[in-house]
């Protein structure tokens, strides 16, 4: 049990981060920083952390 929930969050930080659609941290990071810093740089840190 813990090895498919460690794989299932290793997915979605993959997922999260890095996918071709418009559904990705990079993308609403860059396209809303100045608009939507704090929950930028929050969730930025939990995704290095993670």
């Amino acid at each position: 049990m813990g090895f498919v929930v460690r794989w299932l969050f290793a997915f979605v930080l993959v997922a999260v981060t890095y996918n071709p659609t418009q559904l990705n941290y990079v993308k609403w990071a860059t396209e809303n920083w100045q608009a939507q810093l704090p929950p930028a740089v929050l969730l930025g840190l939990l995704l290095f952390v993670g």
